[in-house]
């Protein structure tokens, strides 16, 4: 063999498709359903609906017992959710699991301080205010935890105010964020031990008990149990190459991805195993269809976190979680495409084409601020060729474009005629996201075609 000549890399196997979720709508209805009546029947059996009218005292106390037992309840709803077990993951997509987790957190801060002032002012009419406030912030036995508990999820729950939140980095606004765990854990006690609804019934306190233990359960296994075998077997960057202004293609390779699952179109959350970096885990999209042997990423240097990532060497140990995501070829449904990508939103883009047949004749709308962030543009363009399809690109400040709103309904109309046939993916910022969103519904597209998927942080 000649000295010069190149050895081609192995061939690569596919990574194994996602198994997908059996989970349903009903089934997900059914269960919420019956969990809701679990929890306001043992309400209703100890008395709570009959208090409701039997004094002033009396309705505060029922009001009281329900409140906390809705907030626990709907912790531990919150709790299954950022658990990521992956029936309800592959069901529906982190990035809904983590809107809902958060709109279960803000219920659960509302109803906590309903249930502190209407416990408050149930104590303070058998006892006077003094008593109350110094029974139930220490007093009376577990109440001191329960108090500490109560400030700690209020804590979490003001800062997690959009406006609050943004003022912080997201290491530590995740660590505050922990403080809320912390909470329910202290405060379990007194839900046990002076919970009307719990403390003189052994059947309701062995359900209670039981499931707070399920949940936790769950936790360990599907949550933390997948970090930990992403932090045991970690992988490797085995390449780097820059792919255009900025921006990087990172690959990694490690025997654990023989037995992950994984598809065209999903991310993971990267942790590189280095001082300074190792608690920081950044989610990137696949840029090409994972598989076996190899998973890319193509990461843009926006910032001190991805700056960082973007100088690591080959052979750099990473932590790698994932796959996640719902947003794969899958969702076309054998329908012809239509990608609207913005900047560094092709990398998944890309990996789906990949996966594509020429059936699917995709076509790619690419928005990007100028030509050097037009990245992977020739690999793109050969991909979709090959597949009978076509790119439209879109550079420049959106001052200087040639029309107003290049998304709008008659724009898109005369650059895709038959875009209301199409299925359509969305990957890019979020303002891109939404003007293409609103022209595709003004253009025509039904609502269920157009498909999207944050990748939260």
């Amino acid at each position: 063999m000649a000295p010069d000549t190149k050895i081609p890399p192995p061939p690569s196997t596919a990574m194994k498709r996602l198994t997908p979720s059996r989970l349903t709508d009903s089934d997900i209805a059914a269960v919420l359903a019956a969990y809701g009546l679990c929890v306001v029947g043992m309400w209703s059996v100890h008395g709570g609906a009959t208090k409701l009218t039997s004094g002033w005292s009396q309705a505060w106390t029922s009001i009281t017992s329900l409140s906390g037992l809705l907030t626990s309840a709907i912790a531990l709803l919150a709790l299954v959710l950022v658990g990521r077990p992956l029936s309800l993951e592959r069901r529906f997509g982190l990035d809904r699991m983590f809107v809902w987790h958060r709109i279960l957190g803000d219920s659960m801060g509302l109803l906590l301080g309903v249930h502190v002032a209407a416990g408050t002012i149930a104590w303070a009419s058998a006892s006077g205010w003094i008593n109350a406030i110094i029974d139930l912030t220490g007093r009376t036995s577990y109440m001191a935890l329960a108090f500490v508990g109560s400030l700690l999820i209020g804590v979490v729950t003001i800062t997690s105010l959009k406006s609050i939140r943004q003022k912080f980095s997201y290491e530590t606004w995740y660590f505050i964020h922990m403080l809320a765990y912390v909470g329910m854990a202290v405060s379990f006690g007194h839900e046990i031990v002076l919970g009307s609804d719990l403390a003189g019934d052994n059947v309701a306190r062995y359900f209670w008990v039981g499931l707070h233990v399920a949940v936790l359960s769950m936790m360990v296994f599907s949550r933390w149990g997948r970090t930990i075998k992403a932090v045991v077997r970690p992988l490797r960057i085995t390449s780097i190459e820059s792919v255009g202004h900025k921006t990087v293609a990172i690959e990694v390779s490690g025997k654990s991805l023989q037995h992950r699952e994984g598809d065209a179109g999903q991310f993971c959350f990267v942790r590189p195993l280095k001082k300074g970096l190792w608690w920081q885990s950044h989610p990137f999209s696949m840029s090409t269809a994972p598989t076996k042997e190899r998973i890319r990423f193509t990461i843009k240097d926006r910032g001190e976190a991805t700056h960082s990532i973007t100088q690591l060497g080959i052979g750099q140990k990473v932590i790698v979680e994932g796959p996640f995501g719902v947003v794969t070829p899958d969702v076309l449904e054998g329908s012809k495409a239509l990608f609207v990508v913005g900047g560094v939103g092709v990398a998944p883009v890309l990996a789906m084409v990949q996966r594509l047949v020429p059936d699917h004749e995709p076509i790619v709308l690419y928005r990007a601020h100028s030509e050097k962030d037009l990245v992977h543009f020739e690999e793109l363009k050969a991909a979709v060729e090959r597949l009978g399809g076509k790119i439209l690109t879109l550079t420049g400040p959106t001052a200087k474009l040639a029309v107003k709103d290049p998304f709008s309904a008659k724009v898109l109309i005369a650059a895709i005629p038959d875009v209301a046939q199409r299925a359509v993916v969305l990957c890019g910022p979020d303002r891109l996201l939404h003007a293409a969103r609103t022209g595709l519904k003004a253009a025509g597209v039904p609502v269920a075609r157009i498909h999207s998927e944050h990748v939260w942080w």
